[in-house]
């Protein structure tokens, strides 16, 4: 699909949303949320299998800018090591000696030429491959052939690096669906990070991906931020397979004709379809990538859980390279302005994690406007396998009718 097309569709769907007095008539009344799902200590356990089971964003190709260069990754809950090898390719690896299991890396990053092992020396090459054991004549029949490093999926798509421990995963691409050709106009592989932050929330990490997919909260806690940039009531939002999901909020006119008579100081990304300038399209990647795009550049949102009751929270943005001290400037103020609307976000989630474990709300009552909320929770289910959910923490599937096609 050409960005004319996607377009079309999109301004389509808004005009529906500005001109409905109701849910479309056959939309369903989703099923309540049962709350026990974000403060069950048994649900944690068994999300593992999404973190393990996922495709998860972990860095930029240019973070590892030369042979030997590594990275570790841990906040899925395993011990990754990415590194770039010999020949120039990156690879993906458990960060996890085959002997007795410490790492071959302490560092978060660093450069070499090859990985020991912390305790015992085993090492290995940047291609895993088992090379040296310290007294090896004290091992029998020691096969070095199947003792390297056991290996993750490692897959790009414009210049960002993801990884997946399942080695039987989809690929990359088709996981990603729409999603990937709806950002092919960004031309990612052009991008650079320009600023990051993270910020711990306490709140059980469902909590705080809930919050951002939706508008219907912008106008109580974003009244001098988001609502004068944004109307909510014409958001479009779509639903895709494996739970990932667009919405895009047009913004007020006022706000178009301002942009265009007021330069932000920033290059914008070229080639983008005037929707991008008129709107704001969100994206959401299962299971915890959030992405509220713009035309001089956007930040990845990402949320990792560090305990039933605490999220990592971690921003990054990507625009067009700059040394142009304006443009540096203008970059700064543009992330702190979206670090106030982040504060505003954060605000409620840790009270609403602490109601919820107090046993105040049984249950969540959602409405049309927060159905991506639901797309999340059906395919958290999908993946953890019905069977193995305690039925009173189950979301009934009802969605699926209304997923976007791939084509």
């Amino acid at each position: 699909m050409g960005q004319d097309e996607w377009a079309e569709k999109i301004r389509h769907q808004m005009r529906f949303e500005f001109e409905r007095t109701g849910p479309p008539d056959d939309f369903p009344a989703l099923p309540e949320i049962p709350t026990e799902r974000y403060i069950s200590g048994e649900f944690f356990a068994l999300e593992e299998k999404i973190w393990q089971q996922s495709w998860l964003l972990v860095g930029r190709e240019e973070d590892w800018s030369e042979p030997g260069r590594y990275r570790t990754a841990d906040r899925g809950g395993s011990p990754l090591l990415i590194c770039r090898d010999l020949d120039g390719e990156l690879r993906g690896f458990f960060n996890t000696c085959q002997h007795r299991g410490a790492p071959v890396v302490r560092e978060a990053c660093g450069l070499a030429k090859r990985l020991r092992c912390q305790y015992h020396s085993w090492t290995y090459g940047l291609d895993g491959e088992l090379l040296s054991v310290p007294d090896e004549r004290d091992f029998r029949d020691l096969d070095r052939g199947s003792r390297g490093l056991r290996p993750v999926r490692l897959e790009t798509y414009g210049g960002w690096v993801f990884v997946n421990e399942d080695l039987d995963a989809e690929p990359l691409l088709s996981w990603l669906g729409p999603i990937a050709e709806e950002w092919a106009p960004l031309h990612g592989e052009s991008l650079r990070a320009m600023a990051s932050r993270r910020e711990r929330v306490p709140a059980n990490w469902k909590i705080v991906a809930d919050a951002f997919l939706e508008t219907y909260h912008v106008k109580t806690i974003h009244t001098s931020t988001v609502s004068k940039l944004l109307d909510h009531r014409g958001a479009a939002m779509g639903l895709f397979r494996n739970g990932h999901s667009r919405m895009v909020t047009p913004k007020w006119d006022r706000v178009v004709e301002r942009q265009r008579q007021v330069a932000s100081g920033i290059r914008e990304l070229p080639g983008l379809h005037a929707l991008f300038a008129e709107t704001n399209p969100a994206y959401s990647v299962f299971p915890n990538l959030i992405t509220p795009l713009d035309t001089v550049g956007f930040p990845f949102i990402q949320f990792w859980p560090m305990g039933i009751a605490e999220t990592e929270v971690e921003w990054t943005f990507y625009g067009l390279p700059t040394d142009v001290p304006e443009e540096q400037a203008a970059w700064e103020a543009y992330v702190g302005v979206f670090d106030q609307v982040m504060g505003e976000d954060f605000q409620n989630l840790g009270s609403m994690h602490r109601s919820v474990a107090s046993g105040a709300l049984a249950s969540i009552p959602l409405n049309y406007q927060e159905r991506r909320i639901y797309h999340l929770h059906e395919e958290i289910d999908r993946r953890l396998g019905r069977d193995l959910i305690p039925e009173a923490m189950q979301v009934r599937p009802v969605l699926e009718p209304f997923w976007e096609s791939q084509s």
